[in-house]
Formats: structure tokens, sequence, C-alpha cells
């Protein structure tokens, strides 16, 4: 059966549980507008976060949500989609989305994204705000390097807020002596939880009615399969 025949079939005007939903669109759980709001008070107040969850919690789609948000005139949006191009690949990203030509030399590459990030904020009045995604794929010198990154006029503050979002891995790495500068710098720490079976059956409701079905399309035993075998967690109940 056709996409368009599945469509007609159940009345829907798009497929539901799509990944194309404007950030408007989404539906926003107690934990999902809690990760959001963490992420807003971390971007205040220049800080580093670190949001974690399992596989499929929506941790992507909570910061969409929060970068969405932020008024482009004030903030500018540093996104690390993949983190595993070591510290020199970082760097150079980090200088590159400020407008800046990075150096050849990777020694120079640390200062100039430094610079970058602090005249980002004292010049153009406009807080940086690095965000890496799978950040529980960042190696320890990548970590570090974030760290000295925050260093500022003599420690007295950070010129750009970090938000580091991965599995709970990351949470557990960050625990290690090795990185206890950086874990004593962290700000905010939040675990998306998985949706409760109330939450689940309003997220299920949410997308079948913006699809074009209003009426309750799944039964309520229907429902509590779904969120038991998802676990609560949005991508595994889209699927």
């Amino acid at each position: 059966m056709s996409i368009q025949r599945l469509q007609s079939h159940w009345g829907f005007t798009r497929m539901p549980f799509g990944r194309d939903l404007a950030p408007s669109m989404l539906h926003r759980h107690p934990g999902h507008s809690e990760a959001i709001a963490r992420i807003g008070w971390c971007v205040d107040q220049c800080a580093i976060g670190v949001i974690t969850g399992e596989v499929g919690a929506g941790k992507t789609v909570a910061i969409r949500a929060a970068a969405t948000s932020l008024d482009p005139a004030r903030h500018v949006i540093i996104y690390l989609a993949n983190p595993t191009i070591g510290v020199r690949g970082m760097l150079t990203h980090i200088v590159a989305t400020l407008g800046h030509t990075p150096a050849f030399h990777t020694a120079r590459l640390a200062p100039q994204a430094a610079d970058a990030l602090a005249a980002e904020h004292a010049e153009r009045g406009r807080n940086p705000v690095l965000v890496v995604d799978e950040a529980h794929l960042l190696d320890n010198h990548q970590l570090e390097a974030i760290r000295l990154l925050t260093n500022h006029d003599m420690d007295s503050g950070s010129p750009f807020a970090a938000v580091l979002v991965g599995q709970p891995t990351l949470r557990h790495r960050l625990r290690l002596g090795v990185l206890a500068a950086l874990d004593q710098r962290i700000a905010v720490r939040y675990t998306l939880p998985g949706m409760s079976p109330a939450d689940t059956a309003d997220y299920i409701a949410h997308h079948t009615k913006i699809a074009g079905r209003s009426d309750a399309l799944f039964a309520d035993d229907a429902i509590t399969l779904i969120h038991n075998a998802s676990r609560g967690h949005p991508r595994a109940v889209n699927n």
C-alpha cells in the first residue's frame, strides 16, 4: 500500500509521528519541558550544562526547541552534531561558525577560538552557545579543551554557554578523576526520563491530531502496550 493510500485509509492529512515537525508543533511532556527550562537557564548564565538520556528519549528534540526560543540577535548557536572530529576539528568548527578563518597551526587554534568566543560576547553583544550532540563520544582531550575555553578574564566568568547532550555514559565519565576540573564547573545536570503512561497517551493523541485525526485512534489497551514496549521513549513510540 502506498503512503498516499495509507494516509487516506486512516484519514490522515500527513503521516503522524514525523521528524519534520516545526518546534511549535512538538509535544511537550513534563520531562521535555524541564529539559528546555534547564537549558534556558544554562544559556542565561553562560554556564556548562549536561543533558543525558537513553537513546530516543528526546534529547535532540529538546535542544531544537530550546534553540528556537533563543533570540538570534542575542545568541549565536554553535552546533556540533558529530563530535568524533578531535580537538582540532572541534576548535575549527567553533572558529568557522563565528565567521573567522581557522588558524593553520593547531597551537594557534585554541587561543583563536577563545578570542572569537570572547569577541562575540563583548563586541557583538551576542552570547555564543556551544551545543554538542552525541557528547558521550567526545574524548577526554576534547572535554578538557571545552573546559579551558571557559577560562576567561582570570576565571571570572565564561563568555559562552556549553550544553553537552549525550547518553548516560557521559554522566558516568564526567565523574572520573581525570575530568574532575570540568565536572566541578558543570552548573546544570539533567537526565531526561521516559514519559509516564499518561504522557504517552497524550503524546500519541497529539501526533495523530496534527496528522488529521482528532478522535481516539488507539484503544486504551493498545496505548498501554505501546508504552510498555517503548518504555515511554518518544522515538520508540513513533516506530
